[in-house]
């Protein structure tokens, strides 16, 4: 199966496949793009892991990680994807905006060209976020996107995580 990048504005967003993680697992550095030297670190090699074995395990790979990068370079700026496929009526939504990068809208513009996808592609419409409760930029974020805070949840790796939804209208844009 051939999983289709989602361009946005800026980025491509690029999925990740097993052959790429495991690369970047052994200690390998695909030329595909640029991938800062520092990457991954432990909390993303944890991340690759789990999304690697998801892959195994025949998990939708358009439903997973995505490199982002910017448009016109081999640039690769964060990543961004789903948890999986929506369970529970929800697609849970991640990224990381590598810290050079930070503050340029790279995590507003990759959530907003993920939520499109998923409703352009799937008709689904309800999209969850799991936010530290110091995690002020993201936090932020959340509001300015129109998630609802709904509760509160232990990670077994990020610990305490405030939960946000949010559901979209068919003409949302």
């Amino acid at each position: 199966m051939t999983v289709p990048v989602i361009p946005t504005e800026r980025l491509n967003l690029v999925p990740m496949t097993p052959t790429w993680i495991t690369a970047l697992l052994d200690g390998q550095r695909p030329t595909d793009f640029s991938i800062p030297d520092a990457w991954p670190d432990e909390h993303d090699r944890a991340f690759l892991s789990i999304r690697l074995k998801d892959l195994q395990n025949g998990a939708p790979p358009d439903w997973l990680a995505r490199s982002m990068v910017l448009l016109g370079t081999p640039v690769m700026v964060g990543h961004c994807g789903f948890h999986g496929p929506p369970n529970t009526g929800f697609a849970e939504i991640g990224y990381t905006v590598f810290e050079p990068h930070r503050r340029n809208g790279y995590a507003e513009e990759s959530i907003r060209g993920l939520m499109s996808w998923a409703l352009e592609t799937h008709r689904h419409h309800r999209f969850r976020l799991s936010i530290a409760p110091d995690n002020e930029p993201s936090l932020r974020l959340a509001a300015k996107l129109g998630f609802a805070k709904v509760g509160e949840q232990i990670d077994p790796i990020d610990g305490l995580e405030h939960v946000f939804e949010l559901e979209l209208r068919d003409d949302h844009r």
